[in-house]
């Protein structure tokens, strides 16, 4: 078992490479397997080999330079990144050879940040091809990518002019010494022991990656061939005398250890510079002048804990598209005005010092999503509107307590999240009674709002809110009132005709539902306290028409048009067919008043033919949860009924906002009422398929009456008995057909 345990890590899902190793160790004992796969392990299988080189024999040249490159040092980088450094690398734009690679299944962009991946053998043979380069100096090759080579060369000084790209991690990262003291004491052995002059030979070196190390030297000599420079934690508070790199691309210095002193000088010949990274600086205390970097597209830094100042220039960089500024606490001196025509992202998240946003000079329209969450900023004045192709925008948790008006005049603005006063005991009285001003921003508004998805939380809204809301924000499909202190729903909400989602959870003044959306299928009161079953006695008298998902979560009873009802914690039914009727089912769970405000988190599952099947439906809730089967796939009896089961499990809220525990269902009796409806519009074409009843019961007193009628003595002389066993059997069978989806058990 540990062999072939061994050997499936090996193969990683490579077929060619199970069919050969199998082949290879088949009919042999398992002590034959331990040797024959400690070599596998130590050398690429030659069949494995060769078969793989075919791929590789056919590619061009730049497509098989391209392939080492990533296959050698830079698996595991995003797509973008990949591009942008071979690019740099090369001079011209490589996206053409590495889409070839991916068509021929050598590479792979999948994951989260859509990572280049290779598999480990592809590599392997990659790695191997290349060491034939020169096997014995590494010093002579074009990529250095082993930690011992590399430290050979570097404290050996045999670097030359060959080397091209070098990428240097040794095997614990700066994460792993973090949460394991014991690390740091196991890197001491991978310190770098040099004299810092081993770069000064290798005059061709375009790329260098240094991901984590210890150097005994700050570097003397860098090479001005360089292109793309990473290097986290630089060892040196600036940068050699002699580098010059005219051809620098690239340029990462995460975790910098120390203040940025020479950045101005060395800037003066960066004239092609287009990434300058410091994210994670924690010595980092300003971004000083970079209005010579003409060039930059990119700009972060990230997380630099003692970040206080950014320089003005910063704000006038005519080819910047990327500036990421997120989670710097203490920036609190920012370009006062921006004029970035190129601009595509921009990242305050997390500036909870940062007060006031930039004046936009002039139109930017390539910025679609802007993030202030968790900002110190106020207000935003009239020139935001400048940035006219903002679609997203996300200012919660921060210190605004007027609703800029100048939201309502963004043009192509469809999503906005804004958070009012969420933590009332720690304000101020009077920010606390003024809250955010929707209404009177609304009244005032200039223009009609293309709006699909609005989240006012905590906004202090009246009940004067929906009347403008319906007017200004027609287009809405997703609302989000949640804190409000409106005491109805009126009856004018039903001409928001596209919303399908609405959320008012913990508005503790609503009092009354008056009116429903006619596309609402999700929507949410938790914690309304002032919110009765009669209260919501317009949204539940009628079922949703829409066939699509459901989910209510509110105060309220299940709806009188729920067929079947079971108290308990569980509720069967029985269905044939290939497949589950998920849209077809519509589930209610009503908790006990013990429960009411007092909310739980409900997961519901499903029991088919005794195998259970979990359901994507799970939610908060303090009194009553509605909600659809769909999701469902699984396998069933074609040939007859399959029983199934609704249950769940509940959790409640323990300490922290995340920290839940389990509840017993059974003994606690959370649970009053669970009940079970059969769309209408669905009964037409599965009012056969769906039962509330046992059919194998029904279908055994059907065959006891039909032999009843037939053996039971003197029937011929008996008619009338007949006719009655025969007609009561007929009736029967019809409303076992008919109408066995509505019977109560």
């Amino acid at each position: 078992m540990n062999v072939l345990s061994r050997v499936v890590t090996y193969a990683s899902g490579l077929p060619l490479a199970l069919e050969v190793i199998g082949s290879n160790l088949f009919g042999k004992d398992s002590e034959e397997w331990e040797s024959a796969f400690d070599q596998y392990e130590r050398n690429l299988d030659n069949k494995i080999r060769k078969i793989l080189q075919i791929s590789f024999d056919a590619l061009k040249n730049d497509e098989q330079s391209v392939f080492l490159d990533i296959a050698c040092c830079l698996k595991g980088y995003a797509f973008g990144e990949v591009i942008d450094m071979l690019h740099a690398h090369y001079g011209r734009c490589m996206k053409y050879h590495i889409g070839v690679l991916v068509q021929k299944s050598l590479i792979k962009i999948n994951g989260y940040g859509w990572k280049v991946q290779i598999h480990d053998l592809i590599e392997d043979t990659g790695k191997q091809i290349f060491l034939e380069e020169s096997p014995e100096m590494p010093g002579k090759r074009s990529r250095l990518w082993s930690c011992e080579d590399i430290v050979k060369v570097l404290e050996s000084n045999q670097g030359s002019s060959a080397i091209e790209i070098i990428y240097l991690e040794f095997p614990f990262s700066r994460r792993e010494r973090d949460e394991d003291p014991m690390t740091e004491e196991k890197c001491e052995d991978v310190q770098v022991k040099w004299d810092g002059t081993a770069f000064k030979e290798m005059k061709n070196l375009k790329t260098l990656i240094i991901k984590n190390g210890y150097f005994s030297r700050s570097p003397k000599h860098l090479p001005n061939s360089l292109r793309v420079l990473e290097w986290w934690r630089y060892p040196a508070k600036c940068f050699p005398h002699d580098f010059h790199p005219k051809k620098l691309t690239i340029l990462k210095l995460p975790d910098y250890l120390h203040p940025i002193r020479e950045l101005d000088s060395l800037s003066q010949g960066l004239v092609t510079l287009k990434v300058l990274n410091f994210d994670y600086s924690k010595y980092l205390k300003e971004i000083p002048d970079v209005s010579s970097l003409q060039t930059l597209q990119e700009l972060s830094f990230r997380e630099c804990k003692n970040l206080v100042r950014v320089d003005s220039s910063v704000g006038f960089l005519p080819k910047l598209k990327i500036l990421s500024a997120q989670y710097c606490k203490k920036l609190s001196c920012f370009p006062s005005a921006i004029n970035l025509p190129s601009l595509k992202t921009l990242s305050l998240y997390g500036c909870q010092s940062l007060e006031n946003f930039p004046e936009i000079l002039q139109e930017m329209k390539h910025v679609t999503s802007l993030i202030l969450k968790g900002t110190g900023i106020k207000d935003l004045s009239c020139s935001f509107r400048n940035l006219s192709g903002l679609e997203y925008l996300d200012i919660r948790e921060n210190k605004m307590f007027w609703m800029p008006s100048v939201i309502a005049m963004m043009p192509q603005l469809t999503k906005c999240i804004i958070n009012g006063v969420s933590n009332k005991g720690k304000v101020s009285g009077k920010q606390e009674k003024e809250g955010l001003q929707v209404e009177g921003i609304l009244a005032h508004s200039l223009c009609s709002s293309k709006l699909e998805s609005l989240d006012l939380i905590n906004c202090e809204l009246s009940d004067g809110f929906f009347p403008l809301a319906v007017a200004w924000f027609s287009n809405l499909t997703r609302l989000n009132l949640s804190g409000s202190k409106f005491t109805v729903l009126p009856e004018c909400i039903q001409e928001f005709r596209f919303l399908e989602s609405l959320f008012v959870d913990d508005c503790e003044h609503l009092r009354e539902i008056r009116g429903s959306p006619p596309r609402l299928t999700d929507f949410s009161a938790l914690n309304c306290k002032s919110l009765s079953h009669m209260g919501t006695s317009v949204l539940l008298n009628q079922e949703p028409h829409r066939d699509t998902l459901i989910k209510f979560v509110m105060p309220g009873r299940i709806p009188r048009w729920f067929e079947q009802r079971s108290r308990g914690a569980s509720i069967s039914f029985w269905f044939r067919g290939n497949y589950f009727p998920d849209y077809a089912l519509l589930v209610a769970i009503l908790l006990t008043d013990n429960f009411h405000c007092n909310p739980i988190e409900v997961t519901a599952f499903v029991t088919i033919n005794g195998k259970e099947v979990h359901v994507d439906r799970n939610s908060e809730i303090d009194q009553l949860f509605v909600f659809d089967l769909s999701g469902i796939t699984t396998s069933s009896n074609k040939n007859g009924w399959n029983h199934a089961e609704v249950s769940f499990i509940a959790l409640k809220r323990y300490g922290g906002k995340y920290d839940y525990h389990c509840l017993d269902v059974q003994n606690e009796s959370i649970v009053k009422e669970i009940g079970m409806h059969v769309r209408k519009q669905k009964i037409s074409s599965i009012m056969q398929d769906i039962r509330f009843t046992d059919p194998y019961k029904m279908t055994g007193l059907i065959i006891m009456m039909m032999m009843v009628s037939v053996v039971l003595p003197n029937h011929k002389n008996q008619p009338l008995l007949l006719q009655t066993l025969i007609g009561l059997w007929t009736l029967l069978f019809l409303t076992h057909t008919a109408f066995g989806s509505n019977t109560l058990s």
